[in-house]
């Protein structure tokens, strides 16, 4: 096809240009035969065939112009990651031996801090205790009794703060901004496989139907073909 430049337009077409005008002039081509009718001759199949083809091949075209206009960006973008990547890394190993020379003394923190708030949780029960004993034995007639009752239970009241306070505490370093503490993490293990999948298809069908499937299709693609419980279809499709 000739091009004919417009007014004012002194470049040669881009890659981006060919491909866009080729796969234009395909649509249009396609229309004529990818109308919904049915295929009815072998003349028909052949050029529906040919359509493919030339599908293919400005896909190629497109493709190989996207990679060639990002080239440079791409070869930029790798060698600003190469150029960091090393600095980056040695700060990552910095920071996991910081994490690993604090922990066993951060772990020790955190056991004195958990007996610290056994403690206070044991004594404020046991003012609570005290408290509630003496409430019950003050007489309504008697101020003084009463009165040691109440005060009980305001000694009881602090220790009970004194407790939460004690809960809220961490253990931690402080060298910056951020201190360094402890994070609870939990990870499993399963021990008893069979026990675990019945749970599943209990509770969790649709994930471990989409397991199982994968693995059907899986062993399928590597030609596998006698499966319990899984029906082979055979399909033909065209390429």
């Amino acid at each position: 096809m000739n091009k004919v430049a417009k007014i004012g337009h002194n470049f040669p077409p881009t890659p981006f240009d060919e491909a866009q005008d080729a796969i234009t002039s395909l649509k249009e081509e396609a229309g004529h035969w990818l109308d919904g009718a049915e295929v009815t001759s072998q003349n028909e199949a052949d050029a529906i065939a040919k359509l493919l083809d030339m599908a293919r091949k400005a896909k190629k075209q497109a493709d190989d112009a996207r990679k060639e206009e990002a080239k440079p960006f791409d070869d930029g973008k790798k060698a600003v990651q190469a150029k960091f990547k090393p600095l980056i890394e040695e700060c990552d190993r910095i920071a996991d031996v910081c994490k690993a020379a604090n922990l066993p003394w951060l772990k020790k923190l955190d056991e004195q801090r958990r007996k610290e708030e056994e403690a206070a949780k044991a004594k404020a029960a046991e003012e609570f205790r005290k408290a509630q004993e003496a409430l019950s034995a003050a007489r309504a007639t008697d101020l003084k009794s009463r009165e040691e009752a109440e005060q009980q239970m305001k000694v009881a009241q602090d220790a009970e703060r004194e407790a939460k306070k004690a809960a809220q505490q961490k253990a931690s370093a402080k060298g910056g901004a951020r201190a360094m503490s402890l994070r609870t993490v939990y990870r499993h293990e399963i021990v008893n496989p069979t026990e675990f999948a019945r749970w599943c298809w209990s509770n969790e069908r649709e994930a471990l139907l989409d397991c199982l499937n994968s693995i059907a299709k899986r062993r399928t693609d590597m030609k596998f073909r006698d499966m319990p419980g899984v029906v082979i279809h055979e399909d033909k499709v065209p390429v």
